[in-house]
């Protein structure tokens, strides 16, 4: 191997790079889904807005990646907390997206645990959770003149959870360019 070749950056041997870019790539989904349910109105609404309760969930995972690499790296403390913060932010505006997608995700689960098929449903706490789940799949709802998605008895607003995800994108950024720094130093 030359010493070009090793020299070379690539973005797989840097994660937080891949937590950069993915995360962008996240929030235009987002923005795009968003948009596409707000403006239909038969059944392409309801398509493109159970896409957003997914790609929320994604972003997450992304601002999550990106933490880990920022300690696993020795980035800086207030680097970190600033991430961290923003993740909690982000946690608050969108409290139960990750539920919300699992429903849609993993609806079989739901629907075995309410008919008393699966291990949890012989757990109380599990069982009624996956009651309460199984039956909500069936329960999902746009509200355009609210700016609402429902899944169950998750609510999401969008220009909430979309202002939310744009500010985490940005703190992944952030984050990404504080490796770049410490990596210079």
């Amino acid at each position: 191997m030359s010493d070009e070749q090793k020299d070379e950056w690539s973005p797989a041997e840097n994660p937080y790079a891949i937590a950069v870019s993915q995360s962008w790539w996240v929030l235009q989904a987002l923005l795009l889904f968003a948009s596409e349910a707000s403006g239909a109105v038969d059944h392409r609404q309801q398509i493109y807005a159970r896409q957003i309760f997914g790609q929320l969930r994604l972003l997450r995972l992304c601002a999550r990646m990106q933490a880990d690499e920022l300690e696993g790296l020795g980035v800086s403390e207030v680097a970190r907390d600033r991430l961290n913060q923003a993740i909690e932010d982000f946690d608050t505006a969108t409290p139960d997206a990750v539920a919300a997608r699992n429903m849609l995700e993993h609806f079989d689960d739901y629907v075995r645990a309410r008919q008393g098929r699966t291990p949890e449903a012989s757990d109380p706490r599990g069982r009624a959770e996956g009651l309460r789940s199984g039956s909500a799949v069936l329960g999902r709802r746009v509200r355009p003149t609210t700016e609402q998605i429902t899944e169950g008895p998750v609510v999401i607003h969008v220009p909430t959870a979309l202002a939310a995800s744009e500010a985490l994108h940005h703190a992944i950024y952030a984050a990404g360019k504080a490796v770049d720094a410490h990596r210079s130093d």
